[in-house]
């Protein structure tokens, strides 16, 4: 038997600077906020923030340690991101 492909394919995907967004307007918590509890610079925050930066593994870390929301979990929104954008930039 053939295996089976996933051939789901979204229309439209965030960075996840959005994810993040989102996350830190829940808690209500500020960038400069953030900044103090992950260590990371604000200009760094805003710019994922804007969709201007990676997700990387050492901010997947600092998030992880901070909001408790695994690294893969983020590390895994910038590859379906990266790949979107790999799509829209091909056609």
């Amino acid at each position: 038997m053939p295996a089976l492909k996933n051939t789901f394919t979204p229309q439209i995907v965030f960075h996840p600077g959005e994810t993040l967004s989102e996350k830190l307007n829940d808690l209500s918590m500020s960038t400069m906020e953030f900044s103090i509890l992950s260590g990371m610079p604000v200009d760094t925050i805003n710019a994922l923030l804007k969709g201007e930066t990676r997700m990387t593994q050492t901010i997947a870390d600092k998030l992880e340690s901070v909001l408790k929301i695994p690294a893969h979990f983020w590390l895994n929104k910038q590859r379906v991101y990266d790949d979107y954008l790999s799509r829209v930039s091909n056609k």
